[in-house]
């Protein structure tokens, strides 16, 4: 069970590693553009559940959303009853570079998980569930 799990951890490695080389010169580097994907996808998300959404601590969340609102990827809004509440939206700068960020994750599933037939896609759905409830 161990090398299964070493496996995996290869796999989200490489697929991350890819990723952040593939748009550093955005500034996307250091896993910045799943968070920008998660704004673009969900706009109005607040940080604790990005934070939940991305599997990382509040703080970690924090830091890579403020380098994000640096380089004019993100702004943060009251929300509209709770002014203590500071909801995530995405600029414009976000919305015109989501498309290939989203394009790019689309050609490393069809790569991998493409190959794969429907059921076994499938379940492979569900066993990642099942693992992910366990932690």
């Amino acid at each position: 069970m161990i090398d299964e799990l070493r496996r995996l951890g290869t796999f989200s490695r490489r697929a991350t590693t890819s990723a952040n080389h593939a748009f550093a010169a955005q500034g996307l580097n250091n896993n910045r553009f799943q968070y920008l994907l998660r704004i673009c996808e969900r706009p109005g998300l607040f940080f604790d559940e990005l934070a939940t959404d991305m599997a990382v601590d509040r703080t970690t969340s924090f830091r890579a959303v403020q380098k994000l609102i640096t380089e004019g990827y993100v702004e943060k809004r009251a929300d509209a009853v709770n002014k203590k509440v500071r909801r995530l939206y995405p600029t414009a700068q976000a919305q015109a570079l989501y498309p290939s960020i989203h394009a790019f994750e689309r050609g490393v599933a069809e790569r991998t998980i493409g190959s794969l037939t429907p059921g076994e896609q499938q379940l492979l759905a569900e066993l990642l569930t099942k693992i992910n409830k366990q932690l």
